[in-house]
């Protein structure tokens, strides 16, 4: 493991685009807590861990070279378990502890409480979103609708209606949002594993949570103001769990000062701040950001400069 190289050779991104990130830099962060937890001592330390080869695409980046990635320590109440206790061990309690340093990954342990009355596989989901909303400020209200009633409403389409849905227009901005949850999933797969598997991996295999077709027609609805009731096409129980949803997300990103506002808001308080000439209002900035470790994702280029966990902040 410790000479290993991490791959991610295709995505679907929009170059031009600046107000969305790359994923290869919004889940850094996560496989640098990942290899700290494959590589270290087991006692949460990070100075003795090799450095990771990443060959991540991103706008710039040639990959004739990789990243040379430095591991990135987490906080974990009682203290990071050992790869032997979370994979082999069989107590009572361990289950709690899995789930505890999964959480730690994403940085979301103050989300523990919030995450536990949401049932499978919007569990997984939830935090996945948490995750994504706390570390994009581009992100609004309308992207977690789109993101909820497309979860909601797949459960109840076939595979037929699926692939007959029409869609007006194809958005540049829905196709890289959609990019930015399936590589969120994939990354979840790696943290569930590496954790010794606190959550059920089928909760979050891309079929049960998300179609591509179907969350950019809930992604054009919700641009154009249809009300939860319309995005969830008037059915009763999913609008219960709709907003049941949106609520533990938006009470964990406040725990994390980062309130999830309309883009009609940013458009009265952010006249003027756009992304490339012609883009709409939905490439403005929410002007809000979360200090921390890490490196502005507008900064990152490509090359092998190494990567330290003390010159990373969020996004």
């Amino acid at each position: 493991m410790s000479s290993g190289e991490v791959e991610c050779s295709n995505s679907l991104e929009d170059a031009m685009d600046q107000a969305l990130p790359s994923q290869a830099f919004v889940y850094r962060p996560v496989r640098q807590r990942v290899y700290s937890l494959l590589l270290g001592d087991g006692e949460g330390g990070t100075s003795t861990c090799p450095t990771v080869k990443e060959w991540f695409v991103y706008s710039g980046n040639p990959l004739r070279q990789p990243d040379l990635v430095r591991p990135l320590q987490m906080s974990i109440p009682g203290g990071t378990p050992s790869l032997k206790l979370l994979w082999l061990s069989q107590e009572a309690g361990l289950q709690a502890q899995r789930l505890d340093t999964l959480l730690a990954c994403f940085d979301l342990s103050s989300s523990r409480e919030e995450l536990q009355v949401v049932e499978s596989p919007f569990q997984a989901l939830c935090c996945l979103l948490i995750y994504l909303f706390v570390q994009v400020d581009t992100l609004c209200l309308e992207d977690l609708h789109a993101f909820i009633a497309q979860a909601l409403c797949l459960e109840g389409k076939t595979t037929m209606e699926l692939a007959d849905l029409q869609l007006d227009h194809v958005d540049p901005r829905a196709v890289q949002l959609g990019t930015l949850l399936v590589r969120g999933l994939t990354t979840l797969v790696l943290v569930n594993s590496a954790c010794g598997f606190p959550w059920k991996t089928s909760d979050f295999m891309p079929w049960n949570l998300f179609d591509g077709k179907l969350f950019h027609q809930k992604y054009l609805q919700s641009e154009r103001g249809y009300t939860a009731e319309a995005l969830v096409e008037q059915h009763r129980s999913w609008l219960t769990r709709f907003h049941a949803l949106k609520s533990v997300v938006c009470k964990a990103c406040m725990k994390e000062n980062r309130p999830i506002v309309s883009r009609r808001h940013w458009r009265s308080h952010h006249s003027g701040q756009r992304g490339r000439q012609g883009s709409s209002d939905h490439r403005m900035s929410s002007g809000y950001s979360r200090s921390g470790q890490g490196q502005h994702w507008r900064d990152q280029g490509p090359g092998s400069r190494q990567y330290d966990p003390d010159q990373w902040r969020r996004y």
